[in-house]
């Protein structure tokens, strides 16, 4: 999974994710406390296009759209 956590404060920052196929697609959500709310940073990264956390050989994995995804699983399991 990539979700990096990126802080400018005591427990306030941004949760980022980026695509772990392309890297380049990136969505990120503000957090003010200890409890970030990843389900709802993937239901709204669904709404967006973004897959759900695939899982390839045992990890899961972020993807900003199927074609990604498609391209990640073809280089990395066959």
């Amino acid at each position: 999974m990539s979700r990096e956590l990126q802080f400018d404060g005591y427990w306030e920052g941004e949760a980022v994710y980026t695509c772990d196929n392309c890297h380049k697609a990136q969505m990120k959500f503000r957090f003010d406390s200890e409890e970030i709310d990843s389900r709802g940073h993937r239901a709204e990264m669904r709404r967006n296009g973004w897959k759900a956390p695939t899982e390839v050989g045992g990890r899961l994995f972020d993807f900003c759209c199927e074609r990604c995804r498609n391209e990640y699983i073809r280089k990395n399991t066959f």
